[in-house]
């Protein structure tokens, strides 16, 4: 499947294989529509994930309204066992997901995840007693912007104020953290004179899910891993200048992830993984098993 696998457009491949740009359009739609689902792939290939689990979405455009494509993503595998389609990022919309990849059998030892209020909504409903960790990378960045385009606050203020947080969010293990707490402490009543007392309070009740990822070291402190798969799907989904409906969108993102659950690693910063696709690392032994032809709804060739 030139298209998925590689770089080229519709209009480049069809060029290549003599036939329209329709055509492969056409080709790539069929083959979508017909696409095992993410239940049906797990019952056939029976992957054994880590159990740390991420979520995250970004947004689709389907005749120019943004909708919301939401993922699921396993951090020892990096590989993707659930995705949802939806109108909007909202609760209702995680709670679908969610679902679904309990009734795969997931059962996550932690969440690590974005401070998306829809989200943790959900997340009280389906795994409510599962440890979260707040993504540090999104505290960070929400606390710089909200100083900057909300409060206003000057650099000179902002920065010094920042460097704390940058630093309890990094902290390298929980004595580390509970050290840094006390200096907290005694660097807040400058941090309340300064008129950043919304900002301390904002940050402080972050703490409770800044450190959870000290119970394990197999769990991240950051989504940097769903992060990245959203930004392989992303430029494939960027190159299509949005689809004309839910159904046609769907069917790409389909073939989209099942390739890259198949994909071996190339660059991968990660030790062992370059050379074997997520499904590898999930125990599936795809030697032979062609990813086009197990995208179809029949068992795979023996």
């Amino acid at each position: 499947m030139a298209y998925i696998d590689g770089e080229e457009s519709y209009r480049s491949v069809g060029r290549s294989l003599g036939v329209k740009a329709d055509t492969v359009w056409g080709w790539v739609q069929e083959l979508g529509m017909h696409c095992r689902d993410f239940a049906d792939v797990a019952r056939a290939l029976q992957p054994r994930w880590g159990g740390y689990l991420l979520a995250d979405g970004r947004a689709v455009s389907i005749r120019g309204v943004k909708h919301a494509l939401l993922l699921n993503a396993d951090v020892t595998t990096q590989d993707v066992p659930m995705a949802h389609l939806a109108q909007a990022e909202d609760t209702a919309a995680w709670r679908h997901i969610l679902e679904r990849v309990k009734a795969l059998g997931y059962t996550p030892k932690g969440l690590i995840v974005d401070d998306s209020p829809a989200l943790w909504a959900a997340l009280d409903h389906v795994f409510p007693c599962v440890p979260r960790q707040l993504c540090v990378i999104h505290v960070l960045r929400t606390l710089r912007s909200w100083l900057r385009y909300h409060a206003h606050v000057p650099l000179l203020i902002a920065e010094p104020f920042l460097e704390w947080c940058h630093r309890l969010c990094y902290a390298v293990n929980a004595g580390h953290a509970a050290s840094l707490c006390t200096k907290w402490q005694i660097q807040r009543p400058q941090f309340l004179a300064d008129g950043l007392k919304n900002a301390v309070e904002i940050f402080e009740s972050k703490f409770p899910v800044l450190w959870t990822h000290f119970m394990d070291p197999l769990m991240p402190r950051d989504t940097n891993v769903i992060e990245g798969i959203i930004r392989q799907l992303g430029r494939k989904l960027d190159d299509t200048d949005g689809f004309q409906s839910t159904t046609t969108a769907w069917a790409t993102i389909q073939l989209l992830i099942l390739r890259y659950r198949f994909h071996g690693f190339s660059c991968s910063r990660y030790r062992g993984h370059n050379g074997k696709s997520p499904l590898n690392l999930a125990s599936v032994n795809t030697k032979g098993l062609d990813w086009v032809r197990f995208a179809r709804s029949v068992p795979p060739p023996s």
